[in-house]
Formats: structure tokens, C-alpha cells, sequence
């Protein structure tokens, strides 16, 4: 089948990006200068579920945490054995994974979207921000179905990130303790909220 563009592609992405209210995934991350140089490759594993809960576990080649409920963000590092908390704010809901998250609505406005459908139940999305303040100049999604199976994005400086997911598990009920975090005892604290 040949690649075929489709009319109106912020459609076709919010319509997709509705039928998903929950995700748990497994996800390798590729980070590429922008020769295309590999710098470096993680293993993580990936919660979402909307509105802006969200959780980020890297497991290889370190352990990291990064949680949010929405309201506060939790950034554990065991091997500096520390935490930061931040207040959950704007800029943090622009990432590019945070997108997924959010208010498929909004997606038109903020992103010039085309949409290719490259074989059959595949579909590819391209984004570009209108604001030139976003995290990214460009980014990639591509749909297996309703199923997100790869994300692409571009920094300013040419750096690239790929993100594959597998294991992918779509709308299951996923316990609120994914989403909060407790400090372990005798960790180092930096509280940057703006009223802790």
C-alpha cells in the first residue's frame, strides 16, 4: 500500500489520542546529536492517565523516577540519593510526552498537524509548535491503530529523541500510588514549590 496523506490531520490525531484515557508501556529511548550520532540509550517504563497524572521510570542504564499527580512533580535520583519537587506547571504539560496526556482538543491550535497513512491501520503524524517557545521544533507519532507505537522529536539545537513502545496497555485502572511519591528516609530534599 502507498503512503497516503489524509485531509485533516489535528483531527485524525485528537480523535486517536481520545480513545486513550489510560497507558502503561515499556519504553526505549534513543537520544541522537544532530549527525545522528547515538549519545545515549534508556530502558523505561511509562504510566499515564488523564488529565495530568503521569509517571516516568528509568531502569537502564540508571534508576530515575519522575511523578507527577498533576499538582506536584517528584524527581527521585537514588544514585545522587536525592529529590526534587516542583510545582506541576505549564511548561512541564508542553513535553512532548505530556502532550499524549492532555486535552486532545487544544492539539490544533497549538501544532500544525499533517497525517500519512503509510500501510495499513499505520498512521504517522508530523507536528510542528506555532509558538516558538516549545520544548521542540518537531515531532513524530506513529499509531498501530489506537495504539501509539513510535515518538520522534526534535530540540532546537538538532538534538533527537526516539521513544519505541511496547508492551502497551490501553483504558486499564491504574492504582492512584502510581502517581504520588513518598521520599525514603535520609534522602536529600530540595523542595523548589512555591508554597510547600
Amino acid at each position: 500500500m502507498r503512503a497516503q496523506d489524509l485531509p485533516d490531520g489535528a483531527a485524525t490525531l485528537e480523535d486517536l489520542l481520545r480513545q486513550t484515557t489510560s497507558l502503561r508501556a515499556e519504553v526505549n529511548q534513543l537520544l541522537m546529536d544532530q549527525d545522528g550520532r547515538q549519545l545515549q540509550e534508556t530502558s523505561a517504563t511509562l504510566a499515564m492517565q488523564k488529565p495530568a497524572n503521569f509517571s516516568w521510570r528509568i531502569t537502564e542504564p540508571y534508576e530515575e523516577l519522575t511523578v507527577t499527580d498533576g499538582l506536584t512533580v517528584w524527581r527521585y535520583e537514588p544514585d545522587l540519593d536525592q529529590v526534587t519537587v516542583q510545582d506541576f506547571d505549564a511548561e512541564l504539560d508542553r513535553t512532548p510526552l505530556m502532550l499524549l496526556n492532555g486535552d486532545a482538543t487544544s492539539i490544533g491550535d497549538a501544532y500544525t498537524v499533517s497525517a500519512t497513512r503509510v500501510a495499513d491501520g499505520i498512521l504517522r503524524f508530523i507536528l510542528t509548535p506555532q509558538r516558538p517557545s516549545s520544548l521542540f521544533v518537531r515531532m513524530s507519532l506513529m499509531f498501530q491503530g489506537a495504539e501509539l507505537r513510535e515518538m520522534q522529536f526534535e530540540d532546537s539545537l538538532g538534538q533527537q529523541t526516539s521513544l519505541g513502545f511496547t508492551q502497551v496497555e490501553r483504558n486499564l485502572t491504574l492504582p492512584a500510588a502510581t502517581f504520588t511519591f513518598t521520599p525514603p528516609q535520609g534522602v536529600e530534599l530540595i523542595d523548589n514549590r512555591s508554597s510547600p
